[in-house]
């Protein structure tokens, strides 16, 4: 296998197109957090961030952006927070992947979004879940009708609770991409308060997610394109959402809402205020990302499959990974497969957190 590992920003001109051909070729693909300057951002704020270039005579036909730690471990690009990972390439391309890890220099190449070539992951998977997606193709008015949202009893309550915000506190103003950095600090305060309260890890609490953020809202490439979006009512800012998207599809990664106007269901009227807009925009879909909360299955019109696990390319840094993480493997699992542990054991959430960090 013909290998070449670089840094992101070491990219040229000819690989930089094949990997926007590949990306094209097929629409799990089409995602912000799969684009080079994704990896770029990373990069910046990761310095063990790299791409690995495979090469078929001579020419780029796929890539896999990954981070290289110590023993030889290595995980997908920016794992914690980037919401799909993959070998980047077109359908139908064999791949070796334990020879591809090790010409990475990795004995280990830890995935836990995995979106694509899930059939070639299937031996080096052990949770399987699935991410969900607003659909948006043939308009907003489209999606209310699906499944009769728009005429089911959650939509008619939301509605109301549109209503009551605006008489109670004033008028109800969106802002599908706000340029207001102020209310970027107002949704890193509020998340991390969201996390202290559920017990789960705050995420914010890496000064590297907190530079990536930042760096991503002000990018307006548009295959990883930054859009804050803001919900206010009377002037006060009450629900906040920030996502990257291609332009075809928007990854909603970081919402939030002050949970003094919690009644009001603030977080739910600001998704369907972007899903009305992204359509007028040509947006075709929305990703909820993983996740088995009632209110993006209540959003979501179709999913699709991703997955967790680890491929193995070394007998021992696998060895050592394996003995490492097995407890959190087996309890990461346990917790999935009971959704409803998550309301009764928020301590044991972060504890997994706390392990995988």
């Amino acid at each position: 296998m013909d290998v070449s590992v670089v840094l992101p920003g070491q990219l040229g001109p000819s690989e930089l197109a094949a990997w926007r051909r590949a990306q094209a070729s097929h629409p799990v693909l089409d995602s912000a957090f799969l684009s080079p300057e994704f990896a770029v951002a990373v990069s910046r704020s990761r310095p063990g961030a790299r791409v690995a270039v495979v090469r078929s005579a001579g020419q780029p036909v796929a890539f896999l952006p990954f981070e290289r730690g110590r023993l030889g471990i290595g995980r997908a690009i920016a794992l914690g927070v980037s919401d799909v990972q993959a070998v980047v390439c077109e359908p139908g391309m064999g791949l070796d992947l334990p020879e591809l890890v090790s010409a990475c220099g990795m004995g280990v190449w830890e995935f836990d979004h995995a979106a694509y070539g899930l059939e070639a992951l299937a031996p080096w998977t052990y949770v399987t879940g699935t991410s969900r997606v607003i659909d948006v193709a043939d308009g907003y008015d489209a999606y209310l009708r699906e499944g009769n949202r728009g005429s089911s009893r959650t939509y008619r309550s939301l509605m109301q609770k549109s209503r009551k915000l605006a008489r109670e506190h004033g008028e109800v103003v969106f802002e599908f991409s706000s340029s207001d950095l102020s209310a970027l600090a107002t949704l890193v305060h509020w998340k991390s308060s969201q996390y202290d309260r559920t017990g789960r890890f705050d995420r914010f609490a890496r000064p590297w997610v907190k530079g990536l953020v930042s760096e991503l809202a002000g990018s307006t490439a548009p295959a990883c394109r930054g859009t804050l979006s803001t919900l206010s009512a009377g002037g006060r800012l009450v629900a906040v959402h920030f996502g990257i998207g291609t332009g075809t599809n928007l990854s909603l990664w970081f919402p939030a809402y002050d949970p003094a106007f919690a009644q009001y269901s603030p977080g739910l009227l600001l998704f369907l205020k972007m899903a009305e807009a992204a359509a007028s925009l040509g947006t075709v879909s929305l990703d909820l990302g993983k996740g088995t909360e009632g209110y993006k299955q209540w959003l979501a019109s179709r999913e699709y499959p991703v997955a967790s696990g680890r491929v193995e390319a070394r007998f021992l840094p696998s060895l050592v990974r394996h003995i490492e993480v097995g407890t959190q493997r087996r309890a990461d699992s346990f917790v999935l497969g009971h959704p409803q542990l998550r309301s009764h054991l928020p301590g044991v959430l972060n504890h997994i957190d706390r392990i995988r960090r």
